[in-house]
């Protein structure tokens, strides 16, 4: 009986998935044809026609992962816009497949493929795909990165753990905070390997990914990426603050009446008269010179401020309401907007946090589910949370919502998360644990 029910799921995933893949095709086809340009994508083709080996393409003004897809479409958006959708549909297809075969009763896998796949119909994911920006694909990568780190715990092979460093690799240049979030992530490898929660080999992981992290702040620096950001935060958050300006001013910022007349705008106000302006040159000069290390500075003596201002804008972040302004005018999503919020909610955002990182304590505290891939994966999900908010927040004031939307996918995935283990917990401990374990969930987290 249970060989015929395990038969019958694997019969239905695919029809699933392939429902799922069209519906995201038809849908978005209208949009395809005219895909939606911004400010950076100007950036990001300019960088797509330097050669691929020159400093030029690999450490310019953007990270190289989007302009690479660019270069690869020939500059054609339509093209592009195909691709994103075609890595999309394929990543959370896979990320689905590898949470679906992670539970312990069949029932239970179509349910969870299902909830993995609508959670990625929400217009919050599914509307960047013909954006000719880096969020589909950081987006993307970030579903494809967790599916292959289920993989990989499924069963140790070199081969996979060589697949999940490219994938993070692509993921950190995708956008410079992903390689801050690669960093958090190398901290977390470490530690359980001091705490005795893995094996030596997580080292095989931490240092590939610790290099990748160096290597993006190397080409950071190499493009100056850094420099417009910290514009935007000086202008829009310091120059109106007296106590910051007051702590700028001691570490020798050169305060002139044109730099005040910025105050409350971004690095591009007065048409960028922060980068063009002659009479802000000796700040220009500060800002390469010292600027960096004052905002650090700044953020690490005053915690409690710098922590108070990313979790009071916690829900604001991650709901990201005004998504829809950024996407094409002819693209309409599949899922309703209302049916979309039972799987992104927009609010309550902190709340729901909170209950993921509840439940994260208590399976820590049990060896038996810290064992478990699934069970790390959604941990990691929830814990690094709030610092990847904090990494958007403080790493540009212009359209911080959009350079949280990382986050707020990581913290929504992760509830949907928490809903498929316990659903798959109850389903199990309801049947005395008798049903069988899927041939594909085979266990190598031991």
């Amino acid at each position: 009986m249970e060989t015929r029910r395990a038969a019958a799921v694997r019969a239905l995933l695919p029809v699933i998935f392939l429902g799922y893949a069209v519906g995201r095709v038809v849908t978005t086809l209208p949009a395809l044809h005219k895909p939606r340009e911004l400010a950076d994508t100007v950036a990001y083709t300019r960088i797509s026609r330097e050669p691929l080996l020159s400093p030029e393409f690999w450490g310019s003004t953007r990270p190289f992962t989007f302009p690479l897809l660019l270069k690869t479409a020939a500059q054609d958006y339509q093209i592009a816009a195909w691709m994103q959708l075609g890595i999309s549909v394929l990543a959370w297809g896979l990320l689905a497949w590898m949470i679906a075969r992670r539970t312990r009763v069949s029932w239970v896998k179509p349910i969870a493929f299902g909830i993995i796949l609508a959670f990625s119909l929400d217009r919050h994911i599914a509307g960047w795909d013909t954006v000719m920006m880096s969020e589909s694909l950081s987006v993307s990568l970030l579903a494809l990165f967790v599916a292959l780190g289920l993989w990989l715990c499924e069963r140790w092979r070199p081969g996979r753990a060589a697949a999940w460093i490219t994938v993070g690799a692509l993921l950190a240049f995708t956008r410079d905070t992903n390689a801050w979030l690669l960093l958090l992530l190398v901290t977390t490898l470490l530690a359980a390997l001091v705490l005795r929660w893995g094996q030596t080999r997580l080292l095989g992981l931490a240092v590939p990914f610790a290099l990748i992290s160096m290597f993006s702040m190397i080409t950071a620096n190499m493009g100056a990426r850094w420099m417009f950001p910290l514009g935007n935060l000086i202008a829009n958050r310091v120059l109106p603050d007296p106590v910051a300006l007051s702590y700028f001013e001691s570490c020798e910022m050169p305060v002139s009446p044109a730099l005040v007349d910025l105050s409350g705008g971004f690095a591009n106000s007065e048409e960028r008269a922060m980068f063009e302006d002659p009479e802000l040159k000796p700040f220009r000069d500060w800002l390469r010179a010292t600027g960096r290390a004052c905002y650090l500075r700044w953020l690490l003596q005053h915690p409690t401020r710098s922590l108070g201002d990313v979790m009071s804008q916690f829900d604001a972040l991650i709901g990201f309401s005004e998504v829809d302004a950024y996407f094409a005018r002819a693209y309409d999503p599949l899922m309703p907007v209302i049916v979309g919020r039972l799987f992104y909610p927009e609010r309550n955002s902190l709340l729901l946090w909170i209950v993921c990182l509840a439940a994260s304590a208590v399976l820590l505290a049990r060896p038996d589910w810290r064992s478990r891939g699934e069970s790390t994966a959604f941990v990691l999900l929830t814990i690094l949370v709030p610092p990847h908010l904090f990494l958007a927040w403080h790493g540009d004031a212009m359209a911080p919502e959009r350079h949280a939307l990382s986050a707020g996918v990581q913290l929504y995935l992760a509830f949907c998360w928490l809903l498929i283990l316990g659903l798959d917990a109850v389903a199990w401990h309801g049947s005395d644990g008798r049903p069988q374990r899927a041939r594909g969930g085979r266990r190598a987290d031991r």
